[in-house]
């Protein structure tokens, strides 16, 4: 089996964190994003999920000193790839695991070529700022995630992604869909196949 990075991507309250931090609880291989966002008091996921092991939040001085393959920023916050955390992680692990942002999109797959796969997680309007609202998020919150999310094209990623998963149901419905794509799911035997589906 060829090594490979999974890419989750969608807007605000999509699923990203959540996914994420239950692959990892699987014991899945996480790329993290180093931020100089402070995510210990920050707003969890709907599952009421920390951030903390997905971002790495580290200053201003040490941000400006590493070497990223791809750095943004977002509501006066830096974040960024490490360029070293993901081809170790390609060399070291066969399935890897990143949340990636649009603007990361067309570095990486430079750099990646055929060994990144991209995940988009879709949901619709009604559903985010479910979410948005469930996480704590006030209107004026939620209105600028969902205006950001139109302006940088999020809600199209399905045009360029390998994958799209309808993330608008149960999160179990969505991993099990998440772990299909990465090969980590596997066929009974046909005895019991045919027990299920008499």
């Amino acid at each position: 089996m060829e090594n490979k990075i999974y890419a989750l991507m969608g807007a605000q309250a999509s699923g990203k964190a959540t996914m994420a931090n239950q692959l990892l609880a699987m014991g899945i291989h996480f790329i993290p994003v180093y931020t100089t966002q402070e995510f210990s008091s920050h707003k969890r996921t709907r599952y009421n999920i920390s951030r903390e092991n997905l971002y790495k939040t580290i200053s201003s001085e040490e941000f400006a000193q590493m070497d990223f393959v791809v750095e943004f920023t977002h509501k006066g916050q830096s974040y960024g790839y490490r360029k070293d955390d993901i081809l170790n992680s390609l060399r070291d692990h066969t399935i890897n695991v990143i949340i990636l942002e649009i603007t990361g999109l067309k570095p990486l797959s430079k750099l990646l070529k055929k060994k990144l796969e991209t995940i988009f997680l879709m949901n619709d309007y009604v559903t985010l700022v479910d979410r948005l609202l469930h996480m704590g998020y006030n209107n004026d919150e939620i209105k600028y995630h969902l205006q950001y999310a139109e302006n940088n094209r999020e809600f199209e990623l399905w045009k360029v992604c390998n994958h799209i998963i309808r993330n608008t149901c149960d999160k179990s419905t969505a991993l099990i869909q998440l772990l299909a794509i990465m090969g980590l799911t596997m066929p009974i035997p046909q005895e019991q196949f045919n027990e299920r589906i008499k």
